[in-house]
């Protein structure tokens, strides 16, 4: 099985493709500048995710991505404080320094 894959390409993807990925166990869609609830849950089950390209996600998503045990999402600009929450489960998350803080008020709880 396929340990890193790395598709920068990548700007969209199918459901059945996320399906397929969510076997790799490094994945880097840096690409992707939104998914759907159905694609985040497929990708949930990926033990290393990138989706730095990710500008929004949404509280389905938040909760689905909160199951990847190292999360890249540097690239949104804004999360709700439910989906901070949510977020805050992932034991290695790196995302923009502005919305840290926001992540360490529930890590810290």
């Amino acid at each position: 099985s396929v340990f890193f894959l790395g598709l920068p390409g990548l700007i969209s993807i199918t459901e059945a493709q996320a399906e397929s990925l969510s076997k790799v166990q490094h994945l880097s869609l840096n690409g992707l500048t939104s998914i759907t609830d159905l694609q985040a849950e497929s990708l949930s089950k990926v033990y290393f995710l990138s989706l730095d390209g990710l500008l929004s996600i949404n509280d389905k998503q938040a909760e689905s991505l909160s199951k990847v045990q190292c999360l890249f999402l540097t690239g949104l600009t804004s999360i709700t404080e439910k989906q901070a929450e949510r977020l805050s489960k992932v034991e290695d998350l790196t995302i923009s320094e502005a919305l840290q803080p926001l992540i360490d008020k529930y890590k810290n709880q």
